[in-house]
């Protein structure tokens, strides 16, 4: 199918055209979408079916057939008008009876149309076959079963006249009238019947689609309906990016926001962004500026930026290198969608000098060695002992002089894993040798090879690493010590606060930041001052 889309907002403004099987717009709340479909229908009434957001779902216990025409009038225009002579007569009472007057909020109320026009036909192609006229026919109604029990295993369909009943599978006796059903299992049948008994060659447009359906359901529910209509094309307006994935072929418009007099501001998202599809679309319908992060959604970091980071969309992505790139992919697009990009990686063993390149790429770094160790700034412990009645000064030096104490007994291992890391660069640099043949080049290395001076690299981190032990330096300490799952146990922690675990201490840090008192105030600052945005040499 190919059309023309309603205004794109620019200079100058312009109707792209577009040839299309599939068309998905995609945006937030507010940005226009259902207009944007309504406007598309308004272009192209004789030929568009559209089904809104704002629909009834009350499933008529019967209905009474009556002539096939006036079945399919009344389901395509809303009603039926014998006195009305011509198509532009029929597109005058499809705005003012199927819509009411109004394209963009009128609840569409047409399921006993549905079922009218369904049953009409079953009645009249079934007594054509008995009387001889055609073969055995498969009824559009016959169309609606075979889908909706494939996507619903688990229920069956009987159809009788004027009625429709559904049983669990293999329970017959348990029937019962299909107005009983539940709000999933209706909007599944509507859309099914709404999409079969649609005109051929029909545009139809579907506003929120996933709406009352389980996400496991809705990409089987949609492959099976665009196999059964590939004379249509399918616009489909959604917010879900969930559901926008699962069309996977089709022309995705990121729908950014409505500017009256019928012009809108969108964009064509195109296949050959180096971001994955999924995740921009998620990044581009929030709005915000983007975090991305370390781990998983579940993981300590996330949990405790989720409360910090509030005027951001935070997505964890599972790895630091891939923390990198997307932002780097986002803002070399940054042109295109105006969101500003940012991550937030473990310190691990980094030296200062690779933490001010990061920051210069909008990657942001822990000033700890982990997101866990946050958990014993001390801002943070000493506010959870106040909470628990104990005194906070106490209970923070016992802290400090457990997980020193720990870090002395971890000491050599601790160096090793900062000397490996160091060394590990070193070689890596030997890599970036300049010569042009391979004979020069293994010259060349070799020579760079013997420059390398692995004890002075270690004493290096040896200093460094005594330093603090001698300084007591429990900041630097939380800085060096790079050991999961292992500093806040020993720090003890837990037992001086009075808390049974590290998950329950987790818990009661996000009880205390989602108060939004001095408080959580005080604990978001302690935060975000251990997080490097502007390092410098």
């Amino acid at each position: 199918m190919k059309i023309n889309l309603p205004t794109k907002k620019g200079f100058p403004n312009t109707d792209p055209e577009v040839e299309f099987e599939q068309l998905v717009i995609i945006g937030a709340n507010g940005a226009g979408k259902t207009r944007f479909g309504s406007r598309i229908e308004e272009l192209y009434l004789g030929k568009t079916h559209r089904i809104s957001a704002q629909k009834s779902l009350t499933f008529p216990s019967h209905v009474s057939p009556t002539s096939r025409d006036r079945a399919e009038t009344a389901f395509k225009f809303g009603s039926y008008y014998d006195h009305f002579q011509n198509e532009s007569q029929y597109h005058h009472q499809k705005i003012h009876a199927r819509w009411g007057g109004n394209f963009n909020t009128s609840l569409l109320n047409d399921f006993d149309k549905l079922l009218v026009l369904l049953h009409t036909e079953e009645y009249e192609d079934s007594l054509s076959y008995k009387e001889g006229r055609i073969a055995k026919p498969t009824t559009k109604l016959d169309r609606v079963q075979r889908i909706w029990e494939a996507v619903l295993p688990h229920r069956k369909l009987i159809k009788s006249a004027g009625v429709i009943e559904t049983y669990p599978t293999g329970q017959i006796a348990n029937k019962y009238n299909a107005s009983e059903m539940s709000d999933g299992e209706r909007v599944i049948f509507y859309l099914i019947g709404e999409v079969i008994c649609s005109a051929p060659n029909s545009i139809i447009i579907l506003d929120e689609p996933e709406m009352h359906i389980h996400k496991s359901l809705i990409k089987i529910l949609f492959d099976l309906i665009e196999i059964e209509r590939p004379d249509c094309s399918f616009i489909y307006l959604t917010h879900d990016i969930d559901f926008a994935f699962t069309r996977h072929t089709a022309i995705k418009i990121w729908a950014k926001s409505y500017e009256g007099s019928n012009v809108w501001d969108y964009e064509f998202l195109e296949d050959s962004t180096p971001i994955p599809e999924q995740l921009y679309l998620e990044v581009l319908g929030s709005r915000k500026p983007i975090i991305f992060l370390e781990g998983e959604n579940s993981s300590i970091d996330y949990e405790l930026y989720e409360q910090v980071f509030t005027n951001y969309t935070l997505k964890p992505l599972g790895g630091c290198e891939k923390v990198v790139q997307s932002v780097k992919s986002f803002n070399e697009q940054k042109g295109f969608h105006h969101i500003d990009s940012f991550g937030i990686i473990d310190r691990d063993r980094r030296q200062h000098q690779d933490i001010v390149k990061l920051n210069a790429k909008s990657i942001w770094v822990l000033d700890v060695a982990e997101a866990e160790n946050l958990l014993l700034a001390e801002e943070i412990v000493k506010a959870v002992a106040t909470h628990m009645g104990k005194d906070a000064n106490t209970v923070f030096n016992d802290v400090k002089v457990n997980l020193i104490n720990f870090f002395k007994n971890q000491l050599d291992a601790q160096v090793l894993l900062h000397f490996k890391e160091l060394l590990r660069k070193e070689y890596i640099s030997l890599t970036n040798f300049a010569s042009k043949d391979i004979a020069t080049a293994i010259t060349e290395i070799d020579g760079l090879y013997t420059t390398i001076n692995k004890q002075t690299l270690f004493d290096t981190v040896k200093a460094e690493f005594d330093a603090v032990v001698a300084a007591n330096e429990y900041n630097s300490v939380l800085r060096l010590f790079n050991l999961k799952n292992a500093l806040i146990p020993n720090s003890k922690v837990c037992e001086l606060t009075g808390i049974k675990n590290k998950e329950n201490y987790l818990k009661l840090v996000i009880s205390l930041l989602k108060k939004k008192d001095a408080v959580s105030d005080n604990i978001k600052i302690a935060i975000e001052a251990k997080i490097m945005k502007n390092a410098t040499l």
